[in-house]
């Protein structure tokens, strides 16, 4: 991953790249010797031909800007080491002052990193230990402490391309750096992965650790009836039966109308699920569900599964029975005075129900 001096390292690189490459396009024949530099354009030796880098602007990468998110806790302690990652902008010029030589330092330039849309590693490593850098101006110690940046192990490689640049952009670049313009090209060097030096706050230890490979094993339940076959009212006395597809789990469970029933209260198979229904249940439309809880942790506690989807079944009241007569009785039994009609039901009447009774709403036998 590269150093803080990585900027530094990517104009030695390219100035390497120019430099290099002379010979191979046999400008010195047509221009004489030619100069490449890497100050600012208002410091380039006028005097003779000369192709400068210069580095105009830096911009954050868009693509590598959220990589370490997170990086910090709660309590602003680091908890990453996010990389800061840049975008260089290079300002490239040639200089002359005779006819026609800064145009054919241009295209010389250009055609170059044209040629070389990427910089290769191998290139890197091979421009910061060359002593053609070396230079008054770049010591062979600077030059040493700049490679040490390790540019060319940084995870992503660095593309240089053209950068698409209008009139007025460049004429404001100009007016800024106060000096006569030039003909000049924008670059784009990216991305440039600086290594934070921050030092992370470490995780505690695991001493152990649990792994779960488990099935995806969804319930479906198809319908709820009685036990007593499909038709037949489920009635708060009778045992019900769920039918479906992959019911039984580790630890099945059944939650209805918002109690859970544990698997110790279930008789359970892949395709079917009997119980009771419990005292607590009241008449009316109930919703069904069946739950696989999963066991985890040491030591292993329950934890919420997988579920299936909920299914209606309607609990109908009855009135109970005290051998062959219904539980019913009109208090008091006889006089003028207004009599009431007890009627024991089951399952019990919570105290939101309301109770309708319907009298003589069928013929006598």
């Amino acid at each position: 991953m590269s150093g803080t001096l990585a900027l530094a390292a990517v104009s030695a690189v390219l100035k390497y790249t120019l430099v290099n490459s002379l010979g191979d396009y046999n400008v010195d024949t047509a221009v004489g010797s030619v100069g490449v530099s890497a100050v600012a354009p208002d410091k380039v030796d006028a005097d003779a031909p000369a192709i400068n880098l210069f580095l105009l602007r830096t911009d954050i990468n868009a693509g590598w800007a959220h990589n370490a998110l997170p990086s910090r806790n709660s309590q602003g302690a680091p908890i990453a080491r996010p990389d800061l990652p840049l975008d260089l902008y290079y300002l490239v010029s040639a200089h002359a002052t005779t006819d026609f030589v800064a145009e054919i330092l241009l295209g010389y330039a250009m055609q170059i990193f044209h040629e070389r849309p990427v910089l290769p590693r191998q290139l890197i490593r091979d421009a910061l230990v060359s002593p053609s850098l070396i230079t008054a101006d770049t010591p062979a110690a600077m030059l040493a402490a700049i490679a040490a940046a390790d540019l060319a192990g940084q995870v992503e490689q660095i593309k240089f391309s053209l950068e698409p640049s209008a009139w007025e952009t460049m004429a404001h670049i100009w007016s800024a750096l106060q000096t006569q313009y030039r003909p000049c090209a924008l670059y784009k060097a990216s991305v440039v992965l600086i290594e934070s030096t921050t030092r992370a706050e470490s995780a505690l230890p695991v001493r152990s650790y649990n792994i779960y490979p488990l099935p995806f094993r969804q319930p479906v339940i198809d319908d709820v009836i009685a036990a007593d076959g499909p038709g037949t009212p489920i009635l708060s006395t009778k045992d019900v039966r769920i039918r479906g597809r992959r019911l039984r789990g580790d630890d099945t469970r059944v939650r209805l109308a918002g109690l859970e029933l544990s698997s110790a209260a279930l008789t359970a198979s892949d395709s079917e699920i009997s119980f009771s229904l419990p005292a607590a249940a009241r008449a009316g439309i109930l919703g069904a569900q069946v739950i696989h809880q999963l066991a985890l942790g040491t030591p292993p506690v329950a934890h919420r599964g997988v579920e299936s989807n909920v299914a209606a079944l309607i609990l109908q009241p009855q009135i109970t029975q005290t051998g062959a007569a219904y539980n019913m009785a009109i208090v008091p039994p006889a006089g003028d005075v207004p009599r009431l009609l007890r009627v024991q039901l089951a399952p019990l009447v919570d105290e939101r129900q309301r109770v309708q009774l319907l009298l003589n709403e069928f013929n006598p036998p």
